[in-house]
């Protein structure tokens, strides 16, 4: 009878195959929350990464081709500074080619007596589909350099769409030619740029408008009666 008793208590010490199983089941549903959790926070943080890098790429573009054409000059007889905006080149494989003259300083240098005259153009050149490069060509209109090759440095490659539309005071144009070859130079007021990028599933469009101030007219005031407006500060 004793030895009974000993028997049934060390029994109950243990843990019965149910119990096993409930704590198995719970232990089972506790890993799958923590991993479901522990994704759901590397999803999120992936997707903010690629929103991220979408975002730079799609800024660092608009802001080479925006300070390009804030520099722009023309000369009204000089075709090495016509201003153009193409499309379907068949010459050069391009979907889209901007092209004009500007004036920068060089790299390092603050004073505009060492600026140089460019001619840049940016083309854009399809691989396949949704998969674009920009490249940037450029060469110089004056010194030893007007001698050499042109340049061609590449903006950026897998961009999904780059578009530009310009604006001459009245209307918005997809295409910006020299209509007869003795006509004086002419520059849209506003370039319109638009850019998207996509990085995995993350898809980033920016568009802004660019003044080109040598585009850009701006009428002197009137002057109105009985008043010296050059007197006015």
């Amino acid at each position: 009878m004793k030895r009974t008793a000993q028997f049934l208590r060390h029994r109950r010490t243990g843990f019965t195959l149910v119990e096993l199983l409930v704590a198995l089941s719970l232990a089972v549903v506790v890993t799958a929350l923590i991993l479901a959790t522990f994704t759901s926070v590397n999803v999120a943080r992936r997707g903010q990464a690629e929103r991220a890098a979408c975002l730079s790429t799609a800024q660092r573009v608009l802001q080479q081709v925006a300070d390009d054409l804030e520099r722009a000059f023309v000369f009204k007889a000089d075709k090495a500074t016509t201003f153009n905006l193409v499309r379907g080149v068949a010459a050069s494989n391009a979907v889209l080619e901007l092209a004009f003259a500007r004036v920068a300083s060089l790299p390092g240098e603050d004073d505009l007596r060492w600026a140089a005259a460019a001619r840049v153009s940016y083309r854009l050149v399809e691989a396949d589909r949704s998969n674009l490069t920009l490249y940037c060509l450029s060469q110089p209109l004056a010194g030893p350099g007007a001698l050499q090759p042109t340049t061609t440095n590449q903006v950026f490659q897998g961009l999904e769409n780059f578009d530009v539309l310009l604006f001459d005071g009245k209307d918005w144009k997809d295409t910006w030619v020299l209509e007869k070859s003795n006509s004086t130079n002419t520059v849209p007021r506003v370039a319109r740029l638009a850019v998207t990028a996509r990085r995995g599933a993350v898809r980033q469009t920016i568009v802004t408008d660019v003044i080109i101030p040598i585009g850009t007219k701006f009428a002197p005031p009137k002057k109105e009666k009985g008043k010296d407006i050059s007197k006015i500060r």
